[in-house]
Protein backbone atom coordinates (compact mmCIF):
# COMPACT_ATOMS: atom_id res chain seq x y z
CA UNK A 1 0.00 0.00 0.00
CA UNK A 2 2.79 2.45 0.88
CA UNK A 3 4.52 1.73 -2.44
CA UNK A 4 1.22 2.46 -4.19
CA UNK A 5 0.92 5.87 -2.53
CA UNK A 6 4.53 6.68 -3.29
CA UNK A 7 3.90 5.91 -6.97
CA UNK A 8 0.80 8.12 -7.00
CA UNK A 9 2.77 10.95 -5.37
CA UNK A 10 5.61 10.58 -7.88
CA UNK A 11 3.16 10.81 -10.76
CA UNK A 12 1.32 13.73 -9.21
CA UNK A 13 4.35 15.93 -8.64
CA UNK A 14 6.13 15.17 -11.90
CA UNK A 15 6.95 18.34 -13.87
CA UNK A 16 4.30 19.42 -16.32
CA UNK A 17 5.37 20.36 -19.85
CA UNK A 18 4.30 23.77 -21.11
CA UNK A 19 4.10 25.42 -24.47
CA UNK A 20 2.95 22.33 -26.36
CA UNK A 21 -0.66 23.23 -27.02
CA UNK A 22 -1.05 26.86 -28.07
CA UNK A 23 2.30 27.80 -29.54
CA UNK A 24 0.62 29.78 -32.32
CA UNK A 25 -0.24 32.77 -30.13
CA UNK A 26 -0.73 34.15 -26.66
CA UNK A 27 -4.12 34.93 -25.13
CA UNK A 28 -4.96 37.83 -22.91
CA UNK A 29 -5.38 36.67 -19.31
CA UNK A 30 -8.05 37.91 -16.90
CA UNK A 31 -8.15 36.45 -13.39
CA UNK A 32 -11.20 37.52 -11.38
CA UNK A 33 -10.77 36.57 -7.73
CA UNK A 34 -13.61 37.16 -5.29
CA UNK A 35 -13.38 36.98 -1.51
CA UNK A 36 -15.24 34.61 0.85
CA UNK A 37 -17.69 33.34 -1.79
CA UNK A 38 -19.09 29.88 -1.06
CA UNK A 39 -19.14 26.90 -3.39
CA UNK A 40 -22.81 27.23 -4.32
CA UNK A 41 -23.12 31.03 -4.33
CA UNK A 42 -23.07 31.63 -8.12
CA UNK A 43 -26.25 30.77 -9.96
CA UNK A 44 -24.45 28.24 -12.15
CA UNK A 45 -23.31 26.44 -8.98
CA UNK A 46 -26.76 26.12 -7.46
CA UNK A 47 -28.02 29.36 -5.91
CA UNK A 48 -30.91 31.67 -6.79
CA UNK A 49 -28.62 34.72 -6.72
CA UNK A 50 -28.80 36.45 -10.10
CA UNK A 51 -25.40 36.03 -11.76
CA UNK A 52 -26.18 36.06 -15.50
CA UNK A 53 -22.68 37.16 -16.52
CA UNK A 54 -20.90 34.56 -14.42
CA UNK A 55 -23.40 32.00 -15.69
CA UNK A 56 -22.66 33.05 -19.28
CA UNK A 57 -18.96 32.38 -18.74
CA UNK A 58 -19.88 28.91 -17.50
CA UNK A 59 -22.35 28.27 -20.34
CA UNK A 60 -19.65 29.08 -22.88
CA UNK A 61 -16.75 27.70 -20.87
CA UNK A 62 -15.93 25.06 -18.29
CA UNK A 63 -16.89 24.56 -14.63
CA UNK A 64 -14.66 22.67 -12.21
CA UNK A 65 -16.43 20.60 -9.58
CA UNK A 66 -13.28 19.91 -7.52
CA UNK A 67 -11.15 23.02 -7.47
CA UNK A 68 -9.29 23.88 -4.27
CA UNK A 69 -7.81 26.87 -2.50
CA UNK A 70 -5.81 27.05 0.74
CA UNK A 71 -8.66 28.04 3.05
CA UNK A 72 -7.63 31.66 3.73
CA UNK A 73 -7.27 34.88 1.78
CA UNK A 74 -3.52 35.69 1.89
CA UNK A 75 -2.43 32.05 1.71
CA UNK A 76 -4.47 31.49 -1.45
CA UNK A 77 -3.14 34.70 -3.01
CA UNK A 78 0.43 33.66 -2.25
CA UNK A 79 -0.12 30.25 -3.85
CA UNK A 80 -1.93 31.74 -6.84
CA UNK A 81 0.77 34.30 -7.59
CA UNK A 82 3.81 32.07 -7.01
CA UNK A 83 2.65 28.56 -7.93
CA UNK A 84 4.05 27.34 -4.60
CA UNK A 85 2.53 26.32 -1.30
CA UNK A 86 2.16 29.30 1.03
CA UNK A 87 4.52 27.82 3.64
CA UNK A 88 7.30 27.61 1.08
CA UNK A 89 7.04 31.31 0.33
CA UNK A 90 6.80 32.43 3.95
CA UNK A 91 3.13 33.35 3.87
CA UNK A 92 1.45 30.79 6.14
CA UNK A 93 1.04 33.62 8.65
CA UNK A 94 2.76 36.97 9.31
CA UNK A 95 4.21 36.54 12.78
CA UNK A 96 7.42 38.52 12.30
CA UNK A 97 11.10 38.01 11.65
CA UNK A 98 11.65 35.89 14.77
CA UNK A 99 9.04 33.30 13.72
CA UNK A 100 9.92 30.20 11.68
CA UNK A 101 10.51 31.00 8.00
CA UNK A 102 7.10 29.80 6.80
CA UNK A 103 5.35 32.19 9.20
CA UNK A 104 7.34 35.43 8.86
CA UNK A 105 5.14 36.98 6.18
CA UNK A 106 7.88 37.78 3.66
CA UNK A 107 7.70 36.49 0.10
CA UNK A 108 11.08 35.65 -1.46
CA UNK A 109 12.23 37.90 -4.28
CA UNK A 110 13.78 34.98 -6.17
CA UNK A 111 10.35 33.41 -6.81
CA UNK A 112 8.66 35.42 -9.59
CA UNK A 113 5.05 36.42 -9.27
CA UNK A 114 2.78 35.51 -12.17
CA UNK A 115 2.68 39.22 -12.99
CA UNK A 116 6.48 39.38 -13.24
CA UNK A 117 6.59 36.25 -15.36
CA UNK A 118 4.05 37.61 -17.83
CA UNK A 119 5.52 41.12 -17.87
CA UNK A 120 8.92 39.68 -18.75
CA UNK A 121 7.31 37.86 -21.69
CA UNK A 122 5.71 40.92 -23.23
CA UNK A 123 2.40 41.21 -21.39
CA UNK A 124 0.96 44.50 -20.19
CA UNK A 125 0.00 43.99 -16.56
CA UNK A 126 -2.81 45.53 -14.52
CA UNK A 127 -3.85 45.02 -10.89
CA UNK A 128 -7.08 46.12 -9.26
CA UNK A 129 -8.29 45.49 -5.73
CA UNK A 130 -7.10 43.37 -2.87
CA UNK A 131 -3.41 42.51 -2.59
CA UNK A 132 -2.60 41.05 0.86
CA UNK A 133 0.85 40.03 -0.37
CA UNK A 134 2.95 42.93 0.83
CA UNK A 135 6.07 41.89 2.71
CA UNK A 136 5.77 42.45 6.42
CA UNK A 137 8.92 44.59 6.38
CA UNK A 138 8.67 45.92 2.83
CA UNK A 139 7.76 49.30 1.40
CA UNK A 140 5.45 50.56 -1.32
CA UNK A 141 8.15 50.51 -3.98
CA UNK A 142 9.05 46.84 -3.64
CA UNK A 143 6.29 44.99 -1.82
CA UNK A 144 3.08 46.22 -3.40
CA UNK A 145 1.80 45.56 -6.94
CA UNK A 146 4.02 48.06 -8.75
CA UNK A 147 7.03 46.38 -7.18
CA UNK A 148 5.92 42.89 -8.21
CA UNK A 149 5.42 43.10 -11.94
CA UNK A 150 2.30 45.21 -12.39
CA UNK A 151 2.60 48.29 -14.57
CA UNK A 152 -0.59 49.85 -13.22
CA UNK A 153 -2.47 49.30 -9.98
CA UNK A 154 -5.47 50.54 -8.00
CA UNK A 155 -4.83 48.71 -4.75
CA UNK A 156 -6.70 48.30 -1.48
CA UNK A 157 -4.33 48.94 1.41
CA UNK A 158 -6.91 48.98 4.21
CA UNK A 159 -10.57 48.75 3.33
CA UNK A 160 -12.97 48.29 6.28
CA UNK A 161 -15.77 50.02 4.36
CA UNK A 162 -17.01 49.40 0.81
CA UNK A 163 -18.45 52.92 0.55
CA UNK A 164 -15.45 54.72 2.06
CA UNK A 165 -12.28 52.60 2.19
CA UNK A 166 -9.66 53.70 4.70
CA UNK A 167 -6.56 53.52 2.50
CA UNK A 168 -6.06 52.98 -1.22
CA UNK A 169 -2.87 52.97 -3.26
CA UNK A 170 -3.64 54.66 -6.58
CA UNK A 171 -0.61 53.72 -8.66
CA UNK A 172 2.16 54.98 -6.31
CA UNK A 173 0.02 57.54 -4.45
CA UNK A 174 -1.33 56.62 -1.01
CA UNK A 175 -4.87 57.94 -0.42
CA UNK A 176 -5.94 58.01 3.25
CA UNK A 177 -9.53 58.69 4.14
CA UNK A 178 -10.17 61.55 6.55
CA UNK A 179 -12.55 60.99 9.44
CA UNK A 180 -15.38 62.82 7.67
CA UNK A 181 -15.08 60.44 4.67
CA UNK A 182 -14.97 63.45 2.33
CA UNK A 183 -12.30 61.77 0.23
CA UNK A 184 -14.92 59.63 -1.49
CA UNK A 185 -17.99 60.70 -3.46
CA UNK A 186 -21.39 59.78 -2.01
CA UNK A 187 -22.03 57.20 -4.74
CA UNK A 188 -18.64 55.47 -4.32
CA UNK A 189 -18.85 51.68 -4.00
CA UNK A 190 -15.62 49.72 -4.15
CA UNK A 191 -16.70 46.87 -6.43
CA UNK A 192 -17.89 49.38 -9.02
CA UNK A 193 -14.84 51.64 -8.56
CA UNK A 194 -12.45 48.76 -9.21
CA UNK A 195 -14.34 47.96 -12.40
CA UNK A 196 -14.33 51.60 -13.52
CA UNK A 197 -10.54 51.57 -13.29
CA UNK A 198 -10.32 48.17 -14.99
CA UNK A 199 -12.26 49.53 -17.95
CA UNK A 200 -10.00 52.58 -18.11
CA UNK A 201 -6.95 50.30 -18.15
CA UNK A 202 -8.41 48.12 -20.90
CA UNK A 203 -9.50 51.05 -23.07
CA UNK A 204 -6.00 52.56 -22.85
CA UNK A 205 -4.45 49.18 -23.53
CA UNK A 206 -6.46 48.62 -26.70
CA UNK A 207 -5.98 52.19 -27.88
CA UNK A 208 -2.21 51.79 -27.57
CA UNK A 209 -2.37 49.44 -30.55
CA UNK A 210 0.94 47.66 -30.01
CA UNK A 211 -0.62 44.16 -30.12
CA UNK A 212 0.82 43.20 -26.72
CA UNK A 213 -1.50 40.88 -24.75
CA UNK A 214 -2.71 41.95 -21.32
CA UNK A 215 -2.78 40.30 -17.90
CA UNK A 216 -5.39 41.74 -15.57
CA UNK A 217 -5.76 40.62 -11.96
CA UNK A 218 -9.14 41.88 -10.74
CA UNK A 219 -9.30 41.02 -7.03
CA UNK A 220 -12.65 41.99 -5.54
CA UNK A 221 -13.16 42.06 -1.78
CA UNK A 222 -16.85 41.24 -2.14
CA UNK A 223 -18.61 39.41 -0.59
CA UNK A 224 -16.15 39.56 2.37
CA UNK A 225 -17.38 41.34 5.50
CA UNK A 226 -18.43 44.00 6.27
CA UNK A 227 -21.61 43.18 4.38
CA UNK A 228 -22.14 46.38 2.41
CA UNK A 229 -24.16 46.79 -0.77
CA UNK A 230 -26.20 49.44 -2.60
CA UNK A 231 -29.65 49.72 -1.03
CA UNK A 232 -31.53 49.15 -4.30
CA UNK A 233 -29.74 45.83 -4.87
CA UNK A 234 -30.38 44.72 -1.29
CA UNK A 235 -34.07 45.51 -1.79
CA UNK A 236 -34.06 43.21 -4.80
CA UNK A 237 -33.27 40.24 -2.53
CA UNK A 238 -35.07 41.18 0.68
CA UNK A 239 -37.64 38.45 1.38
CA UNK A 240 -36.13 35.99 -1.10
CA UNK A 241 -34.40 34.00 1.65
CA UNK A 242 -37.30 33.93 4.09
CA UNK A 243 -37.46 30.17 3.60
CA UNK A 244 -34.28 30.00 5.70
CA UNK A 245 -30.87 28.38 5.62
CA UNK A 246 -32.13 24.79 5.95
CA UNK A 247 -34.31 25.00 2.87
CA UNK A 248 -31.65 27.04 1.03
CA UNK A 249 -29.13 24.22 1.51
CA UNK A 250 -31.62 21.67 0.19
CA UNK A 251 -32.41 23.77 -2.89
CA UNK A 252 -28.76 24.37 -3.72
CA UNK A 253 -27.92 20.70 -3.30
CA UNK A 254 -30.78 19.73 -5.60
CA UNK A 255 -29.51 22.15 -8.27
CA UNK A 256 -25.92 20.92 -7.94
CA UNK A 257 -26.99 17.32 -8.44
CA UNK A 258 -29.13 18.24 -11.44
CA UNK A 259 -26.17 20.06 -13.04
CA UNK A 260 -23.82 17.10 -12.59
CA UNK A 261 -21.41 19.02 -10.36
CA UNK A 262 -22.18 16.91 -7.28
CA UNK A 263 -23.48 13.37 -6.80
CA UNK A 264 -23.06 13.01 -3.01
CA UNK A 265 -25.67 13.49 -0.29
CA UNK A 266 -26.11 16.84 1.42
CA UNK A 267 -23.95 17.18 4.51
CA UNK A 268 -25.78 17.68 7.83
CA UNK A 269 -26.52 21.19 9.05
CA UNK A 270 -23.66 22.65 11.08
CA UNK A 271 -24.38 21.58 14.68
CA UNK A 272 -23.93 25.15 15.94
CA UNK A 273 -26.76 26.40 13.72
CA UNK A 274 -30.29 26.49 15.08
CA UNK A 275 -32.98 25.00 12.87
CA UNK A 276 -34.67 27.81 10.97
CA UNK A 277 -38.05 26.67 12.27
CA UNK A 278 -37.03 27.51 15.84
CA UNK A 279 -36.30 31.16 15.12
CA UNK A 280 -38.79 33.90 15.96
CA UNK A 281 -40.42 35.88 13.17
CA UNK A 282 -38.23 38.87 14.06
CA UNK A 283 -35.08 36.74 13.91
CA UNK A 284 -36.11 35.28 10.57
CA UNK A 285 -36.62 38.76 9.11
CA UNK A 286 -33.20 39.90 10.36
CA UNK A 287 -31.41 36.87 8.97
CA UNK A 288 -33.29 37.07 5.68
CA UNK A 289 -31.98 40.64 5.34
CA UNK A 290 -28.46 39.51 6.19
CA UNK A 291 -28.45 37.00 3.35
CA UNK A 292 -30.01 39.59 1.05
CA UNK A 293 -26.92 41.79 1.55
CA UNK A 294 -24.56 38.90 0.80
CA UNK A 295 -26.55 38.10 -2.34
CA UNK A 296 -26.53 41.77 -3.37
CA UNK A 297 -22.74 41.93 -3.07
CA UNK A 298 -22.40 38.95 -5.42
CA UNK A 299 -25.02 40.43 -7.75
CA UNK A 300 -22.95 43.63 -8.05
CA UNK A 301 -19.78 41.62 -8.74
CA UNK A 302 -21.68 39.94 -11.56
CA UNK A 303 -22.97 43.23 -12.96
CA UNK A 304 -19.47 44.67 -13.00
CA UNK A 305 -18.01 41.54 -14.58
CA UNK A 306 -20.55 42.00 -17.35
CA UNK A 307 -19.17 45.48 -18.05
CA UNK A 308 -15.69 43.98 -18.49
CA UNK A 309 -16.78 41.13 -20.76
CA UNK A 310 -18.95 43.51 -22.80
CA UNK A 311 -15.91 45.70 -23.45
CA UNK A 312 -13.81 42.68 -24.42
CA UNK A 313 -16.54 41.63 -26.85
CA UNK A 314 -16.83 45.14 -28.32
CA UNK A 315 -13.09 45.21 -28.89
CA UNK A 316 -13.08 41.77 -30.47
CA UNK A 317 -10.91 40.31 -27.69
CA UNK A 318 -13.33 38.09 -25.75
CA UNK A 319 -12.55 34.91 -27.69
CA UNK A 320 -8.83 35.49 -27.26
CA UNK A 321 -8.99 36.10 -23.50
CA UNK A 322 -8.44 33.33 -20.96
CA UNK A 323 -10.81 34.25 -18.11
CA UNK A 324 -10.65 32.43 -14.80
CA UNK A 325 -13.24 33.21 -12.13
CA UNK A 326 -12.63 31.85 -8.62
CA UNK A 327 -12.82 32.53 -4.89
CA UNK A 328 -9.99 32.64 -2.34
CA UNK A 329 -11.75 30.40 0.22
CA UNK A 330 -15.18 29.27 1.28
CA UNK A 331 -17.79 31.48 2.91
CA UNK A 332 -16.95 32.79 6.36
CA UNK A 333 -18.59 31.92 9.68
CA UNK A 334 -16.79 34.78 11.42
CA UNK A 335 -18.67 37.19 13.68
CA UNK A 336 -16.82 40.40 14.54
CA UNK A 337 -16.88 44.17 14.30
CA UNK A 338 -13.97 46.20 12.96
CA UNK A 339 -13.38 49.31 10.91
CA UNK A 340 -15.92 52.11 11.47
CA UNK A 341 -17.93 50.04 13.92
CA UNK A 342 -21.58 49.08 13.77
CA UNK A 343 -24.56 51.38 14.26
CA UNK A 344 -27.57 49.12 14.89
CA UNK A 345 -29.92 52.00 14.05
CA UNK A 346 -28.48 52.48 10.54
CA UNK A 347 -29.96 50.58 7.57
CA UNK A 348 -28.40 47.12 7.35
CA UNK A 349 -25.77 46.97 4.63
CA UNK A 350 -25.12 50.72 4.69
CA UNK A 351 -21.75 52.40 5.31
CA UNK A 352 -22.49 52.81 9.03
CA UNK A 353 -23.03 49.12 9.72
CA UNK A 354 -20.65 46.21 10.13
CA UNK A 355 -22.27 42.83 9.69
CA UNK A 356 -20.92 39.35 8.88
CA UNK A 357 -22.57 36.41 7.17
CA UNK A 358 -22.06 34.19 10.26
CA UNK A 359 -22.39 30.48 10.62
CA UNK A 360 -26.00 29.83 9.53
CA UNK A 361 -25.77 31.46 6.12
CA UNK A 362 -22.13 30.49 5.68
CA UNK A 363 -23.24 26.88 6.05
CA UNK A 364 -25.74 27.50 3.25
CA UNK A 365 -23.29 29.37 1.03
CA UNK A 366 -20.86 26.45 1.29
CA UNK A 367 -23.57 23.86 0.58
CA UNK A 368 -23.41 20.97 0.06
CA UNK A 369 -20.18 20.84 2.10
CA UNK A 370 -19.15 20.92 5.73
CA UNK A 371 -17.40 23.75 7.57
CA UNK A 372 -16.22 27.17 6.50
CA UNK A 373 -13.30 29.45 5.64
CA UNK A 374 -10.16 28.42 7.59
CA UNK A 375 -11.27 24.80 7.90
CA UNK A 376 -9.77 22.10 5.67
CA UNK A 377 -13.05 20.26 5.22
CA UNK A 378 -14.52 20.84 1.77
CA UNK A 379 -16.57 23.89 2.76
CA UNK A 380 -13.41 25.82 3.57
CA UNK A 381 -11.19 24.85 0.64
CA UNK A 382 -13.39 23.98 -2.35
CA UNK A 383 -14.90 26.81 -4.38
CA UNK A 384 -15.88 27.39 -8.01
CA UNK A 385 -13.45 27.73 -10.87
CA UNK A 386 -14.99 28.85 -14.13
CA UNK A 387 -12.77 28.97 -17.22
CA UNK A 388 -13.89 30.87 -20.29
CA UNK A 389 -11.63 30.71 -23.34
CA UNK A 390 -13.33 29.88 -26.64
CA UNK A 391 -9.99 29.23 -28.25
CA UNK A 392 -8.95 26.71 -25.60
CA UNK A 393 -12.11 25.19 -24.09
CA UNK A 394 -13.35 22.54 -26.51
CA UNK A 395 -16.75 21.68 -25.01
CA UNK A 396 -18.64 24.82 -24.06
CA UNK A 397 -20.87 24.47 -21.02
CA UNK A 398 -19.09 21.39 -19.75
CA UNK A 399 -18.19 20.22 -16.27
CA UNK A 400 -14.85 18.68 -15.37
CA UNK A 401 -14.18 16.59 -12.29
CA UNK A 402 -10.43 17.00 -12.65
CA UNK A 403 -9.00 17.98 -9.28
CA UNK A 404 -7.34 21.40 -9.43
CA UNK A 405 -5.67 23.78 -6.98
CA UNK A 406 -4.63 27.44 -6.98
CA UNK A 407 -0.98 26.36 -7.38
CA UNK A 408 -2.06 25.24 -10.87
CA UNK A 409 -2.81 28.79 -12.02
CA UNK A 410 0.82 29.69 -12.78
CA UNK A 411 1.60 26.58 -14.88
CA UNK A 412 -1.80 26.80 -16.58
CA UNK A 413 -1.32 30.42 -17.65
CA UNK A 414 2.28 29.69 -18.66
CA UNK A 415 1.12 26.79 -20.81
CA UNK A 416 -1.59 28.88 -22.48
CA UNK A 417 0.92 31.69 -23.11
CA UNK A 418 3.63 29.34 -24.41
CA UNK A 419 6.03 30.28 -21.60
CA UNK A 420 8.55 27.75 -20.34
CA UNK A 421 8.76 27.72 -16.55
CA UNK A 422 12.07 27.52 -14.73
CA UNK A 423 12.89 24.04 -13.47
CA UNK A 424 14.85 25.52 -10.57
CA UNK A 425 11.84 26.87 -8.72
CA UNK A 426 10.06 23.56 -8.21
CA UNK A 427 6.52 24.56 -9.13
CA UNK A 428 4.04 22.35 -7.34
CA UNK A 429 1.08 22.80 -9.65
CA UNK A 430 0.29 21.29 -13.02
CA UNK A 431 -1.21 22.79 -16.12
CA UNK A 432 -4.97 22.41 -16.46
CA UNK A 433 -4.97 23.22 -20.17
CA UNK A 434 -5.35 19.57 -21.17
CA UNK A 435 -8.64 19.27 -19.29
CA UNK A 436 -9.88 22.39 -21.08
CA UNK A 437 -9.69 20.21 -24.19
CA UNK A 438 -10.74 16.88 -22.62
CA UNK A 439 -12.72 17.61 -19.44
CA UNK A 440 -13.73 13.97 -18.98
CA UNK A 441 -10.16 12.77 -18.48
CA UNK A 442 -8.81 12.81 -14.93
CA UNK A 443 -5.34 12.47 -13.45
CA UNK A 444 -4.58 11.52 -9.87
CA UNK A 445 -3.41 14.31 -7.58
CA UNK A 446 -1.75 14.67 -4.22
CA UNK A 447 -2.79 17.88 -2.48
CA UNK A 448 -1.66 19.16 0.91
CA UNK A 449 -3.19 21.66 3.35
CA UNK A 450 -2.39 23.23 6.69
CA UNK A 451 -3.77 26.38 8.23
CA UNK A 452 -3.94 27.44 11.91
CA UNK A 453 -3.50 23.81 12.92
CA UNK A 454 -6.16 22.42 10.60
CA UNK A 455 -4.64 19.75 8.36
CA UNK A 456 -5.52 17.78 5.27
CA UNK A 457 -4.18 15.67 2.44
CA UNK A 458 -5.91 14.33 -0.65
CA UNK A 459 -4.32 11.37 -2.45
CA UNK A 460 -6.36 10.27 -5.42
CA UNK A 461 -9.94 10.25 -4.16
CA UNK A 462 -9.03 9.60 -0.52
CA UNK A 463 -8.82 12.53 1.84
CA UNK A 464 -7.52 12.65 5.40
CA UNK A 465 -8.47 15.75 7.37
CA UNK A 466 -8.00 16.93 10.92
CA UNK A 467 -9.47 19.90 12.72
CA UNK A 468 -7.02 21.34 15.25
CA UNK A 469 -7.32 19.53 18.57
CA UNK A 470 -9.39 16.67 17.17
CA UNK A 471 -8.73 13.23 15.65
CA UNK A 472 -7.89 12.58 12.01
CA UNK A 473 -10.79 11.64 9.76
CA UNK A 474 -10.75 9.93 6.36
CA UNK A 475 -13.19 10.10 3.45
CA UNK A 476 -13.58 8.57 0.01
CA UNK A 477 -14.47 11.67 -1.97
CA UNK A 478 -15.43 9.69 -5.06
CA UNK A 479 -18.40 8.28 -3.16
CA UNK A 480 -18.72 10.84 -0.38
CA UNK A 481 -17.65 14.28 -1.53
CA UNK A 482 -19.58 15.92 1.30
CA UNK A 483 -17.58 14.10 4.00
CA UNK A 484 -20.44 12.41 5.81
CA UNK A 485 -18.98 8.89 6.26
CA UNK A 486 -15.74 8.85 8.24
CA UNK A 487 -13.66 5.79 7.28
CA UNK A 488 -10.95 6.30 9.91
CA UNK A 489 -12.02 3.35 12.01
CA UNK A 490 -12.85 1.20 8.96
CA UNK A 491 -9.37 1.39 7.45
CA UNK A 492 -6.97 2.74 10.06
CA UNK A 493 -3.88 1.44 8.25
CA UNK A 494 -4.59 3.50 5.14
CA UNK A 495 -5.25 6.54 7.30
CA UNK A 496 -1.95 5.98 9.11
CA UNK A 497 -0.10 5.89 5.80
CA UNK A 498 -1.80 9.06 4.60
CA UNK A 499 -0.90 10.87 7.81
CA UNK A 500 2.70 9.75 7.35
CA UNK A 501 2.72 11.27 3.87
CA UNK A 502 1.20 14.48 5.26
CA UNK A 503 3.86 14.62 7.97
CA UNK A 504 6.68 14.19 5.46
CA UNK A 505 5.28 16.91 3.20
CA UNK A 506 4.74 19.22 6.18
CA UNK A 507 8.37 18.76 7.17
CA UNK A 508 9.51 19.66 3.64
CA UNK A 509 7.28 22.76 3.55
CA UNK A 510 8.39 24.04 6.95
CA UNK A 511 5.11 23.56 8.79
CA UNK A 512 5.30 24.08 12.56
CA UNK A 513 2.69 22.68 14.94
CA UNK A 514 0.19 25.39 15.69
CA UNK A 515 0.47 25.25 19.47
CA UNK A 516 4.21 25.92 19.18
CA UNK A 517 3.57 29.03 17.09
CA UNK A 518 1.56 30.77 19.78
CA UNK A 519 4.85 31.67 21.47
CA UNK A 520 5.67 33.93 18.52
CA UNK A 521 2.35 35.75 18.72
CA UNK A 522 0.86 35.18 22.18
CA UNK A 523 -1.80 37.87 21.77
CA UNK A 524 -3.24 36.38 18.58
CA UNK A 525 -6.87 35.62 19.39
CA UNK A 526 -8.87 32.82 17.83
CA UNK A 527 -12.05 33.30 19.81
CA UNK A 528 -13.87 34.85 16.87
CA UNK A 529 -12.90 31.91 14.64
CA UNK A 530 -14.86 29.41 16.67
CA UNK A 531 -18.15 29.52 14.84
Amino acid sequence: MLRFWCLIIALAIAPCPTGEVFAAGRPNVLIVLVDDMGYSDPGCYGSSIETPNIDALAANGLRFSSFYNTGRCWTTRAALMTGLHQHEVGKAMSFGKDAPAAYQGNLPRDVPFLSELLRDHGYRTYHLGKWHLNDRFGDIGTSWPLGRGFEQSYCIVSQNNFFAPWKMLDEDKLIQRPRDRSQWPKDYYLTTALTDRALENLESHFDRGDDAPFFMYLAHTAPHFPLHAPANVIDKYRGKFAHGWDEERVRRHRNLVASGLITADLSPRDPLVDPWSKLSDQEKAQWDERMAIHAAMIDVVDQQLGRVTDLLAERGELDNTLIMFLSDNGASAECLTRGDGHDPQAPAGSAFTYLCLEVGWSNAANAPFREHKMWIHEGGISTPLIVHWPRGVRRAGGVTHQVGHVVDIVPTVADAANIKLSGEIGYQGRTLVNCFRSPAKRKERVLFWEHIGNKGIRIGDLKAVQEHGKEWEMYDLAADRTETKDLASVNPRTLKLMVEVWTQMAREYGVVEWDELRAFHPNYSFDYLRK
